[in-house]
C-alpha cells in the first residue's frame, strides 16, 4: 500500500503542474496565476467530455497549457503522456512532492532509461509503492528498444498508477480475480486487471466506448486530467482557493456560501464556469437550487468555478400558528403541535404570503398560520422564508364540507350549497390525519374553515370538527353489508363500538387498498382490525396481518407472547413454531427472546397465531469489499465471521444523511446496517477519527486531527470511555491532550478509546518501509514496531524533533492505534 503524505499541508506552488512533454520542464505558477485562468484559457479546442475536468484541474493549479509563439496558450488535449510525466503527475497529486530531492543522486540499471528532471520523481513512487520497481525494471527490460520514461503511458498502465495513488490498492487485490466487463477484457493484462475493475467500480474510468476498453492504448492529456479530476471524488484535497459549503443566497451577480460556520458572498461574471458533480455536461447558473451543496473555486472575491453536489435542500419546513413577534431581536413565537416555539431569523428572511406577495414580517398577524422554512446545517437554525396565509381582505370562511373536484371546493352555509376555486398547493389540515388531502374530507360530517388569497381561492382547508380516535386491536363482532354498520370490540376498553363505513373510508388488506364492498367478505366474527373514526364514522380500517411494539414477556408454558404496542396497548399473541429471526443469532430460539426487544411479529392467515417473528436490530460490520455491479456487498462481524449482504434498493447514507451508492463502501470501511428480522432496512457508514482532544464537555467533546481539522463529536446516545483495562461510562474520563480513537457503535453510543503510551526502548528506523522498531520488552512482546506517517508528532523537551534524531538505546513513549504513530515522546 502507498504510504502517502498528509495532504492537507500542500499549497497552490506545490499542487501546480503541467502534463509534460518529453523534455519539457516542469511549469509550477505563482498563486497569481489564478487570475489568468478563465473559460477561454486555452485557445485549442478542448473535447466537450473532458472541458469540465481540464478547466477545473487548471483552476486549481494541477495542469497548465504551453505558451506558444504568438503568447496564447494552447492545452494540447490529444498529444499523448509518457510514462515519467504520468508518475509526476501521480506524486504531486497524491501529496509526495516534498519528499523529491532534485538534487539527489539517482542511479538506476542501464535498461531503465528515464529523463534527468525524472529520475528524483521516479525513486519517490518506488519508495511509496505508486510503481512497483521490480515490475517496472522488468518492463524496460522487455522493451529494450525504448526508454521506459518515455514510453507512452498506456491506458492500463495509468489506470494502475491511479489507483495506487488513491489508495485503493486493497479493492484492486479484491478484483484481481474478477472478470472484465469490458468485451476486449482478454487483452487486459492479468497484473493491471483487478486495478481496471476497481477504477471503473468507482466511476473513475470509462471504456472507449460502451464495451471496449482498450488497455494498450496511450493515454493523452484530455483523457489524463480527467482521469485525476474524478479521482478527487476519492482523494479529497485542499486546493488553494477552493471551498465547500451550502449555498444561502444568489442573484445574477452573486453567490453566498455558508462553510466553516461562516457566510462568504462571491461575484459572479460571464466567466464563471458551472458544472454538477454527477455529470460532464455545462449547466446554467439557475439549475444551482438554494441550500444545496456546492464546491467553488474562486480568486479574490471572484467565483471562478462552481459545482452542484447534489440536489438536497438543507431545510426542514414546519407549519405553525403565528403568537408574537418581537422585531427588535430578530425572533418570534409560533404554535407547532400546541406548543409555543420560538424561531429567530435573519435581516434576509423572505416573507410572501399564499399567493406569492412580498411581506415585511411585521405585517404578520398574530394567529396567522405560517408555513417556516428553517436551515439544518447551523448550530442554531435560522428561519430562511415564510409563507403566510393572506393577510388582507375577508380571508376565511366556513361551512359544511360536500364535495370537491374540478378545481373547486363546495360547501354549504345555513343550507345554501357555495363553491371556491382551489389554488395551487392548497393545505389540508385535519386533526389525527398525517398529511391528509382533500380526498379525506367527509361529506355531511366536516365542518369547516377556508382560508382565502386576495383572488377569493383557498388557500388552506381546516377540519375544525373532527376528534379523530383509534382502537389499535378491534375484534369484529359483526357487520351488515346494507346499512355499512361494522360492530367491533375494543380489548382496551373492554367495550363495544357501533361504527359506520361510507364512500370515503380508507381500507387496507395487506398492504392493498380495497373498496368497502370487497371488505365484505372479510368482516366476519372475530377478525383483527385496526380502526381510526371520528363521530361514528370510519375513517380507516386495515386488516391486522401484523404487530410492531416492544415485547414485554414470553410466556412459555401458555405459548403468549405480550407485546406493547405504540399506542400504549398490550396485546397477547399465542404462538406454535414461528419463524425467528433475529439479526446476528444464527439458530434463535425463543429463548433468544428478551423482553424490551423491538419486535415485529407476522400473523397467521387466520389472524391467530404468530407465523414469524422478526426482532428490529442494529448490527455493525467492517466491509471487506464491495461490488458495485451487484451491489452484493462482503462483511466482517465483530466475531471476525463473513458473509455477503445484499444492498439492492437498500438506501445508504452517511453519518450526516448524505446519500451515498455501493462503491463509497471501501474496504476497512465500518457500516451500521439496522435490520428487521432478515431484512435490511438502511445502511450508514461511521467514520472512525483519530487525533488529539481539544476540550471536552457533558455532552461532546472536540478533537483535532493529524491533518490539523477539528470537529466536534456528541454523545446523544452516551459515551463508553476505554482506557488500558479500565472502562467508564462518563466523559470525566477524558482529558484535553489526550491521544483518542473515537467512533459510533450499532446503538449511536459514542466509543472513545485513549491511548495509554506504550514505554519502549529505540532501536532503528526503517526509512523505505517507514516503520520504527523498539527492543521487545518480553519475549512475547508482539508490538516492536510501528508505523510512520507525515502526522506522526515526535517530541523531545516539548519540542519537535525528525525521527532521525533518535538514536539508537534511546527510551521512547509510542502512542499508537493499529501499530500506526500518532505520537513519539523522548525521554
Amino acid at each position: 500500500m502507498p504510504k502517502h503524505s498528509s495532504r492537507s499541508k500542500l499549497i497552490a506552488g506545490a499542487l501546480a503542474f503541467s502534463l509534460l512533454a518529453g523534455g519539457t520542464s516542469i511549469a509550477i505558477p505563482a498563486p497569481s496565476a489564478f487570475a489568468a485562468v478563465s473559460n477561454s484559457m486555452f485557445v485549442d479546442t478542448i473535447p466537450a467530455w473532458a472541458q469540465k475536468h481540464v478547466s477545473k484541474l487548471a483552476l486549481q493549479g494541477i495542469i497548465n497549457g504551453y505558451k506558444t509563439s504568438s503568447g496564447t496558450t494552447e492545452f494540447r488535449p490529444l498529444k499523448s503522456v509518457s510514462q515519467e510525466e504520468a508518475v509526476v503527475m501521480a506524486l504531486r497529486f497524491a501529496g509526495l512532492e516534498g519528499e523529491v530531492d532534485p538534487d539527489g543522486i539517482v542511479a538506476y540499471p542501464d535498461s531503465f532509461k528515464v529523463s534527468s528532471y525524472a529520475k528524483p520523481y521516479i525513486i519517490v513512487a518506488f519508495k511509496n509503492g505508486l510503481l512497483d520497481q521490480n515490475d517496472e525494471y522488468a518492463n524496460a527490460a522487455a522493451n529494450p528498444k525504448a526508454a521506459w520514461g518515455t514510453t507512452p503511458a498506456t491506458r492500463e498502465w495509468v489506470t494502475k498508477l491511479l489507483v495506487k495513488a488513491i489508495d485503493k490498492k486493497q479493492l484492486a487485490d479484491d478484483l484481481s480475480k474478477t472478470a472484465s466487463t469490458f468485451a476486449d477484457g482478454n487483452q487486459i493484462t492479468a497484473k493491471y486487471l483487478g486495478y481496471v475493475n476497481a477504477a471503473v467500480s468507482l466511476d473513475l474510468v470509462k471504456g472507449v466506448s460502451a464495451t471496449k476498453f482498450d488497455p494498450k492504448a496511450p493515454v493523452n492529456r484530455a483523457s489524463l486530467a480527467t482521469l485525476f479530476s474524478r479521482a478527487e471524488k476519492q482523494y479529497k484535497v485542499p486546493y488553494a482557493g477552493q471551498v465547500s459549503g451550502i449555498v444561502t443566497a444568489q442573484t445574477a451577480t452573486s453567490i453566498t456560501l455558508y462553510s466553516e460556520g461562516k457566510e462568504t458572498t462571491y461575484t459572479l461574471d460571464s466567466n464563471t464556469l458551472y458544472y454538477s458533480a454527477d455529470s460532464d455536461n455545462a449547466i446554467a447558473a439557475g439549475d444551482i437550487k438554494l441550500y444545496t451543496d456546492v464546491t467553488l473555486i474562486g480568486n479574490s472575491g471572484k467565483a471562478l468555478y462552481v459545482e452542484t453536489q447534489g440536489t438536497e435542500q438543507h431545510v426542514k419546513t414546519t407549519i405553525a400558528k403565528l403568537d408574537r413577534i418581537n422585531t427588535t431581536d430578530r425572533y418570534f413565537y409560533a404554535w407547532v403541535n400546541d406548543e409555543p416555539v420560538k424561531f429567530t431569523y435573519s435581516s434576509a428572511v423572505t416573507v410572501k404570503d399564499s399567493t406569492g406577495k412580498t411581506l415585511q414580517i411585521s405585517d404578520l398577524k398574530r394567529d396567522t398560520n405560517l408555513t417556516i422554512v428553517q436551515d439544518t446545517f447551523r448550530t442554531a437554525p435560522q428561519v430562511v422564508s415564510i409563507t403566510a396565509e393572506a393577510q388582507t381582505g375577508a380571508n376565511t370562511v366556513t361551512g359544511q364540507f360536500y364535495s370537491a373536484g374540478s378545481g373547486l371546493i363546495n360547501y354549504l352555509v345555513d343550507g345554501t350549497l357555495q363553491s371556491k376555486f382551489l389554488a395551487d398547493n392548497v393545505a389540508v389540515v385535519i386533526n389525527g390525519i398525517d398529511s391528509p388531502t382533500v380526498s379525506d374530507l367527509l361529506k355531511d360530517v366536516d365542518n369547516i374553515k377556508l382560508t382565502l388569497n386576495d383572488n377569493q381561492q383557498v388557500t388552506r382547508i381546516e377540519v375544525v370538527n373532527r376528534n379523530v380516535s383509534t382502537i389499535d386491536s378491534a375484534t369484529v363482532v359483526n357487520y351488515s353489508g346494507d346499512n355499512k354498520l361494522l360492530t367491533v370490540y375494543d380489548p382496551a376498553t373492554s367495550n363495544a363500538n357501533a361504527l359506520f363505513l361510507t364512500d370515503s373510508t380508507k381500507i387496507d388488506y395487506s398492504g392493498s387498498s380495497i373498496t368497502v364492498s370487497q371488505a365484505r367478505s372479510y368482516l366476519v366474527a372475530n377478525r383483527k382490525v385496526k380502526i381510526t373514526y371520528s363521530g361514528k364514522n370510519i375513517i380507516s380500517l386495515s386488516f391486522i396481518y401484523k404487530q410492531t411494539g416492544s415485547l414485554v414477556s414470553v410466556n412459555t408454558t401458555d405459548k403468549l407472547l405480550s407485546v406493547k404496542l405504540d399506542s400504549g396497548e398490550k396485546v397477547s399473541i399465542p404462538y406454535v413454531s414461528p419463524l425467528l429471526q433475529i439479526p446476528g443469532v444464527s439458530v434463535p430460539t425463543i429463548g433468544s427472546l428478551q423482553a424490551g426487544d423491538t419486535v415485529t411479529v407476522l400473523l397467521d392467515a387466520n389472524q391467530e397465531k404468530a407465523a414469524t417473528i422478526q426482532v428490529h436490530k442494529t448490527l455493525q460490520y467492517q466491509v471487506v469489499s464491495a461490488n458495485a455491479s451487484t451491489k452484493l456487498v462482503t462483511v466482517k462481524a465483530a466475531d471476525n465471521s463473513q458473509k455477503d449482504i445484499s444492498l439492492v434498493n437498500v438506501p445508504i447514507t452517511d453519518e450526516n444523511g448524505n446519500a451515498l451508492t455501493v462503491g463509497a463502501l471501501t474496504s476497512g470501511t465500518i457500516i451500521n446496517v439496522p435490520y428487521i428480522g432478515s431484512n435490511i432496512q438502511s445502511v450508514k457508514t461511521i467514520t472512525m477519527k483519530y487525533g488529539t482532544v481539544s476540550s471536552v464537555a457533558a455532552s461532546s467533546l472536540t478533537v483535532t486531527e493529524p491533518n490539523g481539522t477539528s470537529s466536534t463529536v456528541t454523545f446523544s446516545k452516551g459515551i463508553k470511555v476505554i482506557k488500558g483495562t479500565q472502562t467508564t461510562y462518563s466523559s470525566s474520563a477524558v482529558a484535553a491532550g489526550d491521544i483518542i480513537q473515537v467512533y459510533k457503535d450499532e446503538n449511536e453510543q459514542t466509543i472513545v478509546t485513549v491511548a495509554v503510551g506504550d514505554k519502549r526502548t529505540f532501536w532503528k528506523y526503517d526509512a523505505p518501509n517507514a516503520t520504527l522498531w523498539t527492543y521487545k520488552n518480553t519475549s512475547e512482546d508482539n508490538s516492536n514496531f510501528a508505523y510512520i506517517t507525515s502526522n506522526t508528532k515526535i517530541l523531545y523537551n516539548n519540542a519537535s524533533i525528525q525521527v532521525s534524531a533518535l538514536k539508537d538505546g534511546d527510551t521512547i513513549t509510542v502512542y499508537a492505534f493499529n501499530n500506526t504513530a500518532l505520537k513519539i515522546v523522548k525521554s
